[in-house]
């Protein structure tokens, strides 16, 4: 058997799909071969839209129990949510670094650790890895938005591929997601800028053979092909 390496894996970004009927989609694109779900979490003020809140997390959750959940919280102040996420079933609560108060960044890495989820830290494309290095021991995961997760129309910026490999100088062990309108094509980069979980930007009628092609790469990777 070929040696693993990684973890490598690619994200379904649950926010691309009908929001009327989630459980087909979602069967489908996990079986087309992704990994686990994002949600990024938008509450009307810093995220413009109000998008989804953890009802819809945890009925994901009642239906794929066994795939990992990520929730990119771009809200104002993250701790009033850390609890009902963890209760609906959210396995990463990802706080954006902009939107935290510094003096109260570890309390809030803590109350997500007590709350059983693991922790993650978004970074913009406009902040460095500079809010990140007095904490970056404490996080199991960094993200790094490629785009604007507030906008589904911007660009992939190849760009930031580079803050992905300063994280890496910085940190060997923490896992980096990356988002924003990646597909298969920016795939092979990423991963070798030190990039371990991609969150597909794909949508549309083309979309599960896109997550077989991101799953190719995927195993590419992960089994030295």
């Amino acid at each position: 058997e070929a040696k693993k390496k990684g973890p490598y894996a690619v994200g379904m970004d649950v926010l691309n799909y009908d929001m009327g009927n989630l459980h087909k989609p979602c069967k489908e694109t996990m079986d087309a071969g992704a990994d686990y779900f994002h949600f990024d979490i938008q509450d009307g003020h810093y995220g413009p839209l109000i998008s989804v809140g953890s009802p819809v997390v945890q009925g994901i959750r009642s239906h794929f129990k066994d795939n990992v959940i990520i929730c990119h919280m771009l809200v104002m102040q993250p701790e009033r949510f850390v609890q009902q996420f963890a209760e609906a079933g959210c396995d990463c609560f990802v706080f954006q670094v902009e939107q935290t108060d510094s003096a109260n960044i570890k309390e809030l890495i803590v109350k997500i650790k007590a709350s059983g989820m693991k922790v993650g830290a978004a970074l913009n494309q406009e902040t460095g890895v500079e809010g990140i290095k007095d904490i970056i021991s404490d996080l199991d995961m960094i993200h790094v938005s490629c785009g604007d997760p507030c906008h589904d129309e911007a660009p992939f910026n190849p760009d930031m591929l580079n803050k992905v490999a300063e994280i890496r100088k910085l940190s060997k062990k923490v896992l980096v997601e990356i988002e924003g309108n990646v597909t298969s094509k920016e795939m092979t980069a990423a991963v070798e800028k030190g990039v371990n979980l991609v969150v597909s930007g794909y949508k549309g009628s083309d979309a599960l053979k896109e997550f077989k092609d991101m799953r190719f790469v995927v195993n590419k990777f992960k089994y030295g092909l």
